[in-house]
């Protein structure tokens, strides 16, 4: 089609294909569009007319597809598989891709199977429906449906006909001039107790509409039935036995009971036992021992053992290997320092007694031996106090040259040894 010449009608006619809920409607306004334009000599849409009942929505929607167009299956699988092969690799590097993009899948699953179990999304509604859904749909099932239930609030139902067992009711936006205030025709089967829609987005996408929800408010009808309750939905789908289809017989035979439903509750009980652990680092030591030895058991019963002898097994008799004691790094725990720091530590500081270095005028030796061979004074060459009183009963000494030691002398020589002691070695 050309853009420029049929771009309103391009509009009009997504419109058509979408908006339209019956055969007879979309033909009609099909019909019409091709009249009015100049489309109707156009090959391509006239073979895609010919194969509309494959196509079109209005024809399938009574089948359930999970919301899936004819082609969005087999997209989505092209589209998953151009991440990981290329029409380039050869047949040995295809079968690793693909077996690498089945394990990136399973993965995902997984993932998605534990949200389900231990995260739950907000409820933002007192009504009793969303709080019942909100623990049996999976979470992205219940999102969707959590909005069309904050949808159905803006909706007004009202009594259309009734003839013999079938009631039909009209649904409505009540917001004036809004894009979504198309009429939709709600039936009720009193003999068969079912509910259907004129959109049949239950019937296509497997769970309930906004207008239906709205029809169930008006009788009062806080939970949702079981029959309007699709079993592939919810977070038990996965517990019903798979059956080969060559054989007949169940894949899993362990009563019922399939991979995740196993898993969960091992999961569940793991997880207390952990919780329980945790709190101490004896408790926490004590179990990681004990998870070792029990991996080791299990293994031992899937390779036919004896389930009474590997339960009888002692923590000596089975070889745990336990991770290596943590050893630093080279450079780990000293602290950088800078280029000033390094020059100062490298640069030894000399003593200011003896000019030696290595050590400070406190412990310096040369000044300790010193004071031991004369009295047991504090400054240097046994030098008196400049502050001891000239009549206390104390001896005076003086400064003899020759040995660099004072002597004992009257008080009339004790100004002059003083002063030469102050000269050489000035008071601290």
């Amino acid at each position: 089609m050309d853009v420029v010449l049929f771009n309103d009608q391009y509009h009009s006619l997504v419109n058509i294909i979408k908006q339209s809920e019956s055969p007879a409607e979309f033909e009609q306004h099909w019909t019409e569009v091709m009249e009015t334009t100049e489309l109707g000599n156009n090959e391509w849409l006239s073979s895609m007319y010919e194969i509309r009942s494959r196509w079109v929505p209005s024809y399938v929607k009574h089948v359930f597809a999970t919301g899936m167009t004819s082609s969005q299956r087999s997209e989505s699988g092209h589209s998953f598989l151009k991440k990981y092969v290329d029409k380039k690799n050869s047949l040995t590097d295809f079968i690793t891709r693909f077996n690498r993009a089945l394990a990136h899948q399973r993965h995902a699953e997984l993932v998605a199977n534990h949200i389900d179990i231990n995260e739950k999304p907000r409820v933002f509604s007192a009504f009793m429906m969303e709080n019942q859904m909100l623990q049996i749909y999976t979470k992205k099932i219940f999102l969707l449906f959590q909005k069309e239930i904050e949808q159905s609030h803006f909706y007004t139902c009202s009594k259309r006909t009734s003839l013999d067992d079938v009631k039909v009711y009209t649904v409505q936006r009540f917001e004036p001039g809004n894009s979504f205030d198309r009429q939709r025709q709600v039936t009720y089967c009193t003999s068969s107790d079912c509910i259907s829609c004129s959109c049949r987005m239950f019937d296509f996408d497997g769970y309930p509409c906004r207008h239906m929800i709205c029809y169930m408010k008006i009788k009062q009808v806080m939970l949702l039935p079981d029959k309007y309750i699709l079993r592939r939905w919810t977070n038990h789908a996965k517990q019903a036995p798979v059956f080969d289809q060559t054989t007949g017989l169940s894949v899993d035979n362990s009563s019922g009971h399939s991979l995740m439903s196993r898993h969960g509750m091992l999961a569940h009980a793991a997880s207390e036992l952990v919780d329980d652990a945790s709190l101490t680092d004896a408790r926490s030591t004590f179990l990681l021992g004990e998870f070792q030895c029990l991996r080791i058991r299990v293994k031992d019963i899937d390779s036919g053992g004896d389930i009474g002898m590997s339960r009888n097994k002692t923590r000596e008799e089975i070889q745990v290997i336990r991770d290596p004691n943590p050893v630093k790094a080279k450079g780990c725990g000293k602290r950088l320092k800078s280029g000033k720091e390094k020059a100062l530590s490298q640069s030894s500081r000399q003593c200011r007694a003896c000019g030696n270095s290595g050590h400070d005028k406190k412990t310096c030796p040369t000044l300790q031996n010193r004071l031991d061979n004369t009295l047991p004074l504090q400054y240097p060459h046994n030098a008196p106090d400049p502050h001891y009183s000239y009549d206390a009963p104390n001896p005076q000494y003086s400064y003899d040259m020759s040995d660099d030691r004072f002597t004992s002398i009257d008080n009339s020589n004790y100004d002059a040894a003083v002063g030469f002691f102050s000269n050489q070695y000035p008071f601290p």
